[in-house]
This record gives structure tokens, sequence and C-alpha cells, in this order.
């Protein structure tokens, strides 16, 4: 069984892309990846990347540790290919 990620997680308004957060959180974070991209600041926009995939591990294992497993509800499966290609 595949999934369509927008279909489990729709995409984030582009209007609400141009807000601006008084603290640095991951989301405000992948909005200025967002705008970095539009201004052809690739190379920010890559560090960016890497900042915001160590706030979502940050965050993944203190929500495990709260709840252990409870990202299993809250990803669908995917299946048996995409696992075998590490997607």
């Amino acid at each position: 069984m595949t999934y369509s990620v927008d279909k489990v997680f729709p995409p984030y308004s582009e209007e609400s892309m141009g807000k601006v957060a008084s603290r640095n959180t991951i989301c405000e974070t992948l909005r200025q990846i967002y705008s970095d991209i539009n201004e052809g600041k690739l190379e920010d926009a890559k560090y960016k990347i890497r900042v915001a995939v160590t706030m979502a591990k940050r965050m993944s294992t203190k929500l495990n540790s709260y709840n252990r497993g409870y990202a299993k509800s809250f990803f669908p499966k995917k299946n048996e290919e995409e696992n075998k290609n590490g997607c």
C-alpha cells in the first residue's frame, strides 16, 4: 500500500509561509528555508535544513520519552518496497 504525503499531510498555505515568529521554532526554521529557496539562497537553506532535522529529531526523542512508540500510530505504514529502499 502506498500513500501520497500531501494527502496525509496537506501542505501549509503559501500565505502562511510569509509569517514570522518571535521564537526559533521548527516551524519558523521551515518558513526561513522556504524564503531562502525563493530568494535563491540555497546554501543558507541547506544549513537550515540540517538545523531543522536536528530540531525534529530532538522533538521526536522528547515525545518518545513521554509516550514510547507514539510515532507508530501517527505515521501511515509504507509498503515493503519503500522500506527496502530506505525511503
